[in-house]
């Protein structure tokens, strides 16, 4: 059946009463637009309505898609929710009869309705407020500890999708949430592409789901509170907060990761360069937020050293007053405990505090005493050189030379004890290392790319291949098609010729049944007729006696009362005389129309007599016979007894006549229509042989082809795994090294005051770089 759309549930929201099985529903009021309509918050999955209740404010969910597992899912997550109670979500039912458009039921969800601030809103109102966004950073982490605690994944964490109600974080659209039931299936949505790991595919459900877009939130709340200006640099509030999909999607040429890299603070900094390097794991392998990483990504000795994390050098080890650190080296004992309920947010910025040292960064290691020994050494012999020259005039330009000898001779000295230093070995050291990290990085990049192709080739040359393949069998299909073709056609003459020769002997008993139907049939006809005409004169016969004797009785019974002896209302003895002399006698002589022609009869007299004759009629009609006698009966039906069973008797023959006759036609052409059945069963039986073992023949090329198919499908899936395999180690190791990379810039930093120049000056001032 088709879906509601939008406009179709807008229009049934406005009847709650008609459009809701809920009780509770029906008796809302949805918010109104100034037009007096709806007001829906529509995404990609559902279209949300807010009721006002009596009691509460409901949001009601209607699905824009169908999926056969909603109610399923839904049970899922109630069941899981109603377990662990968690603080972050609301109450909700999923209700399978929920809103009725245009006839039918729809399921809907109806959900508590959250009062609160959306979270970029939230975050616009506070830029000026670094602590609000701080402490709602501390929040955030403690929510997404307690989801991971409790194996949710909420699937589509967003702007708006989190809500900021007094101070706390809730969480609201469970459509693509992840609860332990539903392990194994695939998820129904993506997610916000703003928020969202660039590789996330529907296959992507399980508890590491929201990873990524949580350090989406989290970077971007603790950049916004270090530095509120990048809100309105970056469009912050346009259905994102800093970040897009094609930062994600191309972090190297990003403008948010290169400003964010580039920031005057090196908390940004060290945020946004592990943030990027999270890009380079696959979505199942992000960490949690809490630090957890979800796959080894290091050697061990790497893992295990004190200094190996350059997150974890700058994160407080748990104690009576610390919080638990944001990213822990992986180990087999729990390190982080549940976060305060109201945590300073101060704790979130030391963690990202720079990493310089107690004395304020690396020194010199050698002492200077004797560049400075040396230094003063050939100052003094330079004074002497100028001193004597106008006295050694033989000598002139050679002091000059001599001057130059010596100051070549200090800057070697300071180059071979500037590069002696234990120090600035260490920072050559790291340097080498920084530049073998990126090389190593920009090969892997090369590697991955490289890969990348090789997926594109085999792709590519599995699709041509299947192409040939495909068109073979093309080739092959219409050979065998026509083969079939002319099968059918040297076989469609002979199926032709049948079906003429079947219907000829149709039509030849239809005409003979029609001839024999005109000839014998016609005169069944007349000889039924001539039965019905002498059936119908026996009846008429019977009738016409029945009444006559009837009437005789009715009129011996009236002529048995005399006028003269009768009493009649308004006829005296006078009247009776005029009567008599008239011929009226009996009552069987009284007439309605004729008594009145006798003198001084007027109308009411004659209707006196008429009343008179009529009470005597009737008292002869009660008693009058109903049937005739048997005898009379008798007499009249053997009166035409002889003719019917002379009629009936010729009907009979004639009819079987008929019957036989057409009974002989049917049967000839009967005999005639098998003998054509029996060629038309032969030719099929022969025409479907050779179908088959034309279909056999091709047959076994089609399974040439379905194999080949198969093989080289399966091949490229064999390789094309393999070569995922090899980025996905490829990708972890690409984050190890970005890792390692910051960890280093961020050593290096520690370097500054060990450079030459700064060397230089120790030699000549006496100071020690910091």
């Amino acid at each position: 059946m088709a879906w509601p759309t939008p406009q179709d549930y807008n229009e049934a929201v406005q009847n709650p009463k008609h459009a809701f099985a809920d009780p509770e529903l029906q008796m809302g009021r949805p918010e109104l637009t100034p037009l007096d309509l709806p007001r829906p918050i529509t995404g990609g999955f559902a279209s949300v309505y807010r009721l006002q209740c009596a009691q509460r404010n409901w949001a009601v969910r209607c699905f824009l898609r169908q999926f056969h597992d909603h109610a399923k899912r839904y049970d899922a997550i109630s069941d899981h929710l109603a377990r662990v109670r968690l603080p972050y979500t609301v109450g909700f039912t999923f209700l399978r009869n929920g809103i009725r458009v245009g006839g039918q039921w729809y399921p809907i969800l109806k959900m508590e309705w959250v009062q609160g601030e959306p979270l970029n809103s939230f975050i616009e109102k506070h830029l000026g407020n670094p602590n609000s966004l701080l402490s709602l950073a501390s929040r955030w982490v403690e929510m997404m500890r307690a989801l991971q605690k409790a194996s949710i994944a909420h699937g589509d964490l967003q702007h708006g999708n989190v809500f900021v109600v007094d101070g706390d974080l809730r969480l609201i659209d469970y459509d693509g949430m992840y609860v332990p039931n539903l392990c194994g299936e695939a998820s129904h949505e993506l997610g916000h592409r703003n928020y969202q790991h660039p590789r996330r595919t529907e296959s992507n459900f399980d508890p590491h789901l929201d990873n990524f877009s949580a350090w989406v939130i989290y970077v971007s709340l603790i950049a916004l509170a270090v530095d509120s200006q990048l809100w309105q640099r970056f469009g912050g509030g346009d259905e994102s907060l800093l970040f897009r999909r094609k930062d994600f999607e191309q972090p190297e040429d990003s403008d948010v990761f290169n400003a964010l890299e580039r920031h005057r603070d090196e908390r940004i900094q060290s945020a946004a360069t592990f943030f990027k390097s999270l890009l380079y794991l696959e979505p199942q392998q992000v960490c949690y937020l809490d630090g957890q990483i979800a796959t080894t990504t290091f050697p061990p000795e790497e893992v295990h050293r004190a200094d190996s994390s350059w997150i974890g050098d700058h994160v407080k080890r748990v104690g009576a007053d610390a919080p638990a650190p944001l990213i822990a080296k992986r180990s087999s004992v729990a390190l982080e405990p549940p976060l305060p309920p109201c945590p300073d947010p101060s704790w979130i910025l030391d963690f990202l505090a720079p990493s310089a040292g107690a004395g304020g960064g690396v020194s010199f290691k050698n002492s200077a005493a004797p560049e400075r020994v040396v230094l003063a050494v050939s100052a003094a012999m330079s004074a002497v050189f100028v001193w004597m020259a106008p006295l050694i005039v033989a000598a002139s330009g050679s002091w000059l030379l001599g001057i130059l000898h010596l100051v070549l001779f200090n800057l070697a000295l300071w180059i071979c004890r500037y590069r002696s230093d234990p120090s600035v070995r260490q920072f050559a050291l790291l340097s080498s290392r920084l530049i073998a990290i990126n090389d190593n990085i920009r090969a892997m990049e090369r590697d991955i790319a490289a890969a990348d192709r090789k997926k594109t080739e085999l792709r590519n040359g599995n699709a041509a291949e299947q192409a040939t393949i495909a068109n073979e069998q093309k080739a092959v299909e219409a050979k065998e098609k026509k083969e079939l073709d002319e099968r059918q056609s040297a076989h469609q003459s002979v199926f032709s010729s049948i079906n003429n020769r079947r219907q000829a002997l149709n039509q030849q008993e239809v005409d003979a049944l029609r001839k024999i139907q005109n000839d014998i049939g016609t005169k069944v006809v007349a000889l039924n007729r001539q039965i019905a005409a002498l059936t119908q004169g026996e009846a008429t016969d019977l009738a016409n006696t029945l009444r006559a004797q009837q009437e005789h009785h009715i009129t011996a019974h009236l002529r048995r009362f005399s006028l003269e002896d009768a009493f009649i209302t308004g006829v005296g003895p006078i009247f009776k005389s005029r009567l008599r002399i008239a011929g009226f006698h009996t009552a069987a002589d009284v007439d309605v129309y004729r008594v009145q022609i006798v003198q001084g009869i007027g109308p009411q007299r004659a209707a006196s007599l008429t009343a008179w004759r009529k009470s005597i009629e009737s008292r002869a009609r009660a008693t009058m016979p109903q049937s005739l006698s048997q005898s009379n009966t008798a007499a009249i039906r053997a009166k035409y007894e002889s003719q019917r069973q002379a009629l009936e008797g010729e009907r009979d023959r004639e009819q079987r006549r008929q019957r036989d006759e057409e009974n002989a036609v049917r049967a000839q052409c009967r005999r005639l229509l098998e003998e054509v059945d029996k060629e038309e069963r032969a030719a099929n039986t022969k025409i479907k042989g050779e179908i088959d073992e034309i279909r056999a023949r091709y047959a076994q090329q089609y399974r040439f082809f379905r194999e080949s198919l198969s093989s080289v499908a399966d091949e490229t899936a064999s390789k094309l795994c393999e070569i995922d395999g090899r980025i996905t180690e490829a990708r972890k190791e690409l984050f190890g090294l970005h890792w390692e990379m910051a960890k280093l810039r961020r050593q290096l930093k520690s370097f500054e005051g060990i450079k030459f120049p700064k060397y230089v000056k120790r030699v000549f001032f006496g100071l020690r770089a910091a």
